[in-house]
């Protein structure tokens, strides 16, 4: 299903704080660990009732240069039901907070290089969860990156990497895609309303669904970016966006990270949460450059 670009403007943009791409950068494409091409985590080894910091991440195998808000607004919670298991990872998005750092969670976790990456994460919503105040948009669980992930307002000149991430928008929660490419639309990356059936998609609340991304890079030719790169997010296993066409890159820049950026806002407090029991659960996460090792699209058959 091919889904309108469509851009998205100042009022509802996600910003993402200058102070964090100078780390980012530093985890660039040549940075990466001997990391497998497929990683997962279910959430089961930790304590229950403790913080997920990036020590405990990397326990599981799931390695990052820096980390905000897993210390502070992430539990290991066994009191609700996971998807899978007795566990899942809990994030807090407190009232009147905005950002990654006073909001949710962010951590960009290195991959092997590759040119495509698959990854999918089950994730719930709290039944109290507040879409924001008098503006409503925020960053929803992992999406993929690399280079130096071009984001936060920035302009993708090629050589800045790149990054697509999960959101909500409207303040009855529409899914959408918000991607970071060259020749993006305005300021802010671009976006992907989910669709299905022609249907805008909506996050539930008190409702385990999942979430599979594929990203693939597009291939260069005497350092130009030809437009191959594409998009795509499906919904419960059914494609629910899909943009084509992409250019990404110019230079040999590939996913590198699947990054955790999950947080309200937004750049003014009007995009923060009007309640502080506004929480999401996220299980099951996998990445993998193999379709088959996603069993929400193979069956794992």
């Amino acid at each position: 299903m091919k889904t309108k670009t469509v851009l998205l403007g100042a009022a509802t943009a996600l910003l993402v704080p200058a102070a964090l791409l100078a780390p980012q950068a530093a985890a660039g494409p040549n940075s990466e660990a001997a990391a497998p091409t497929f990683q997962e985590n279910d959430f089961e080894r930790p304590t229950a009732g403790n913080p997920y910091p990036l020590n405990e991440w990397a326990a599981d195998g799931w390695n990052a240069p820096w980390q905000e808000g897993m210390e502070t607004r992430s539990r290991i919670d066994n009191t609700t039901p996971a998807h899978s298991g007795s566990k899942s990872l809990r994030i807090h998005y407190p009232k009147g907070k905005i950002g990654p750092a006073d909001s949710g969670a962010q951590a960009p976790f290195t991959l092997t290089k590759n040119r495509e990456y698959y990854l999918s994460f089950w994730v719930k919503f709290s039944g109290d969860f507040s879409w924001g105040t008098t503006e409503y948009a925020g960053k929803v669980g992992a999406g993929l990156a690399g280079g130096k992930a071009c984001s936060g307002g920035q302009v993708c000149d090629g050589t800045n990497g790149f990054s697509s991430r999960m959101i909500w928008r409207q303040n009855d929660g529409q899914a959408a895609v918000y991607y970071y490419h060259m020749g993006h639309a305005g300021q802010y990356g671009d976006y992907a309303v989910l669709k299905n059936n022609g249907a805008d998609i909506h996050w539930p609340k008190n409702q385990w669904v999942n979430i599979v991304q594929r990203v693939k890079v597009n291939t260069v030719t005497n350092g130009n970016a030809n437009p191959d790169g594409e998009v795509e997010v499906f919904y419960n296993g059914k494609s629910a966006a899909q943009v084509n066409g992409l250019r990404f890159v110019t230079n040999n820049d590939q996913v590198d990270r699947a990054y955790f950026s999950s947080f309200a806002g937004g750049a003014t407090p009007s995009f923060a949460p009007n309640n502080d029991n506004s929480y999401i659960w996220y299980d099951d996460l996998k990445v993998s450059t193999d379709r088959n090792d996603i069993c929400e699209l193979s069956s794992c058959s």
